[in-house]
C-alpha cells in the first residue's frame, strides 16, 4: 500500500498539524508513504527555510513544488476576483495536478490523504474521477468548527467531507463536530488521536545555547509554542504577566512562532508595562524545537474559543512539551481537554480569566514539588501516546480505503 500525503504545512515548518503528518510518514514502512509539499509559504511568500536540508536527511521521499495553493490575497471587486481564479488559481491548479498524476503513476500510489479540507479536497476528487485513487480528509478541528463568511465556501466543507472516502479525527472533540456541525457519518470517521514521538521529545536540562541566546540564565522561564493567532491564549498570558511577577519576579515569558498577530501582542506587552519580560523567538529551526521546551519550567497555553468557533482540535504542544517532562497550563475549550488531563499533567483553566490565568501559573512555579510532580506524570502518559502506534492505525486505514 502506497499513500500520497499532500501537505501545505509539513516540516521544516513548525506547528502540530505538520509534526503529526510527519510522524504518519516517519513511523510507516519505508517506501509506503510519499510527500507532495510546497518550498514556499502561500501566506508570506517566502523560502520555506532550511527545506533542502530536511529532504535530504528524511527517510521518506519528498517532491517539493512552489505552492500548493494561492498566496493569500484579498480581491478588491468580484472582477478581481474572477481575475484571479482565472490567472493565478486555475494555473497553480494545473500544475499540482500534473505533479501529482506524475507522482501517481510513477510511485504506484493506491490512496491520497489530502491535509487542509477547502484548499486541497478539490485535488482528492478530481484524481479520484481521473485515475480512481480514493482520497482521505485529515481533519484536526478548528478548519469545520470555524464559521465562515461565504456560504458557499461552508458548503464545500460540507461536500468534500462527504465525498472523502474516509475522513481522520485527531479528537473526540473533532470527531462530535464532524457528526454534529458537518453531517459526517459515524462509520466513515476514523478516530487516531495525536500522539508524540517520545524518542525525538525527551527530558534534558537547560541547553547553555539559548539561555545565553535569550539571557534566561537564573530566570524561570513560561513557554509558549504555536502560531500567533488569538485563540492561543497567548495575550490572556501577557495580560497575567504583571500578577505573576509580583510573586515570583524572575518570571520571563518565551514565545516561540510567527503569525499576524505578533505586532499586536508586542503592543500589548508594552502597554502591559513586561516588554522587557516577553521574548518572541519567531521561527525556530525545527532541529531546535526540543531544546526550546527542555528550556522552560512551565509550557503555558490558555487556549480559548472565539465567537466563529475557531478552537484548537487537539493541542499537541501540550504532550510535546509533557514528553520533555513540563507540566502545562491549558485552556479549557476545544479538544485540550483530551490533550491534558487536569490535575494530573498540567492545569486546565478559563482561557479568557486572567486572573485564573495567573493563578495557575503562580501557583505551579512557586511549588517545585507539584510542578515536577506533574511533569513526571505528564512524561508518562506521553509515552503512552506513541506516534508509533498512530501511523500503524493510519496504515491500516490507508489498507481498508485502498481496498488492500
Amino acid at each position: 500500500m502506497k499513500c500520497l500525503l499532500v501537505a501545505n504545512i509539513f516540516p521544516p515548518i513548525n506547528g502540530g498539524s505538520a509534526v503529526v503528518y510527519e510522524s504518519l510518514c516517519q513511523f510507516a514502512p519505508r517506501g509506503t508513504m510519499h510527500v507532495l509539499a510546497p518550498w514556499r509559504h502561500y501566506l508570506s511568500g517566502e523560502e520555506v527555510a532550511g527545506w533542502r536540508e530536511y529532504d535530504a536527511r528524511v527517510d521518506f521521499p519528498i517532491e517539493r513544488i512552489e505552492l500548493l495553493r494561492p498566496p493569500a490575497a484579498s480581491p478588491g471587486s468580484l472582477l478581481h476576483s474572477a481575475w484571479l481564479q482565472l490567472s493565478v488559481d486555475l494555473p497553480l491548479k494545473l500544475k499540482v495536478l500534473r505533479k501529482a498524476i506524475g507522482m501517481i503513476r510513477r510511485e504506484g500510489i493506491d490512496v491520497v490523504c489530502v491535509c487542509e479540507l477547502s484548499s486541497g479536497s478539490w485535488l482528492g476528487l478530481l484524481l479520484r474521477r481521473m485515475l480512481g485513487i480514493p482520497y482521505i480528509n485529515y481533519i484536526h478541528g478548528e478548519e469545520i468548527t470555524t464559521d465562515v463568511p461565504y456560504r458557499l465556501f461552508g458548503r464545500r466543507r460540507r461536500q468534500y467531507l462527504h465525498k472523502a472516502d474516509a475522513v481522520v479525527a485527531v479528537s473526540e472533540f473533532t470527531r462530535r463536530a464532524l457528526i454534529d456541525k458537518m453531517g459526517v457519518a459515524p462509520e466513515r470517521i476514523e478516530l487516531i488521536v495525536n500522539g508524540v514521538d517520545a524518542e525525538r521529545f525527551q527530558p534534558g536540562p537547560k541547553p547553555v545555547t539559548l539561555l545565553e541566546r535569550y539571557g534566561l540564565a537564573g530566570k524561570r522561564v513560561l513557554l509558549t509554542v504555536g502560531r500567533l493567532v488569538e485563540r492561543k491564549g497567548i495575550d490572556t498570558t501577557i495580560r497575567a504577566l504583571p500578577e505573576i511577577l509580583a510573586r515570583c519576579p524572575q518570571t520571563r515569558y518565551l514565545v516561540v512562532g510567527t503569525g499576524d498577530y505578533r505586532a499586536e501582542l508586542e503592543a500589548l506587552a508594552v502597554a502591559q508595562g513586561v516588554a522587557d519580560q516577553v521574548i518572541f523567538a519567531g521561527r525556530v529551526p525545527h532541529d531546535e524545537l526540543v531544546a526550546h521546551y527542555q528550556l522552560c519550567d512551565l509550557f503555558v497555553m490558555p487556549n480559548r474559543e472565539l465567537a466563529n468557533h475557531d478552537t484548537e482540535g487537539f493541542g499537541l504542544v501540550f504532550l510535546e512539551a509533557n514528553a520533555c517532562g513540563k507540566a502545562v497550563v491549558a485552556g479549557r475549550a476545544g479538544g485540550v481537554v483530551e490533550a491534558v488531563r487536569h490535575g494530573e499533567t498540567g492545569l486546565n483553566v478559563d482561557g479568557e480569566d486572567v486572573a485564573a490565568v495567573a493563578g495557575a501559573i503562580s501557583q505551579l512555579l512557586l511549588d517545585d514539588e507539584r510542578r515536577d510532580a506533574m511533569g513526571e506524570r505528564g512524561l508518562q502518559v506521553a509515552r503512552e501516546s506513541s506516534s508509533a502506534a498512530r501511523a500503524r492505525l493510519f496504515q491500516e486505514l490507508c489498507e481498508r480505503v485502498a481496498g488492500r
